[in-house]
């Protein structure tokens, strides 16, 4: 009998060392703040996040460089890597594939930050945090069951992983990720002056209301 192929999907929390994350940390109170998904042994990161640097409110579905964290050399990572079969592995990365194949419809869900101290998910369509979409995506592979009245937070998502024995590695950016170009991630990139920043964080703002 042949044994069964597998690839790993690794899922990766982020403390990163921005005021943003920092405050994030204490109202959750837990150690990290951000969470993605990587395909390609943590060359490269799926998430919901800010797509620039200097505009938190213009965020959304971002392909993330390990640049983003390997700038200042102080965030640390925990990094859990689940070994699945070949057809798991092709329905997440269908999933990733079909939702970046329309990108800029997808927003960050600054609504659910907001019910996250209620103890309850704000489910909106084409709108999630980092951590809805990372959970989401491994329920679309089966990796793990919907529950759709469930609070998703950085900390029920790592202890539903640390449960399950996943094999688990942690350290600093520079420790654990590769130096690989910035590639698509616009991090880095100018979104144009003040009334272009104003413009596209309003038209984000107004499709996670529409829902």
């Amino acid at each position: 009998m042949f044994p069964t192929l597998t690839k790993p999907v690794f899922i990766v929390f982020f403390a990163t060392d921005l005021k943003t994350g920092r405050f994030i940390r204490t109202v959750t109170r837990h150690r990290f703040n951000h969470a993605a998904i990587s395909l390609d042994g943590m060359k490269t990161f799926f998430s919901f996040s800010r797509l620039y640097i200097d505009h938190p409110m213009i965020a959304g579905l971002v392909t993330e460089s390990p640049k983003r964290y390997l700038m200042t050399g102080r965030t640390v990572v925990r990094a859990y890597r689940i070994d699945v079969d070949l057809e798991t592995f092709g329905l997440i990365r269908s999933h990733i594939e079909e939702m970046l194949a329309t990108e800029r419809d997808y927003v960050y869900n600054f609504i659910s930050c907001g019910t996250y101290v209620l103890g309850r998910r704000f489910r909106r369509q084409h709108a999630f945090t980092c951590v809805e979409f990372v959970r989401d995506t491994l329920v679309s592979g089966g990796v793990l069951f919907d529950d759709r009245h469930k609070r998703v937070g950085v900390d029920s998502l790592e202890n539903e992983l640390a449960a399950c024995g996943y094999e688990m590695r942690e350290g600093t950016a520079t420790q654990l990720l590769k130096r690989t170009s910035w590639g698509d991630d616009p991090y880095l990139d100018d979104c144009g002056g003040r009334i272009a920043v104003m413009r596209e964080a309003s038209r984000r703002l107004y499709r996670m209301v529409r829902g």
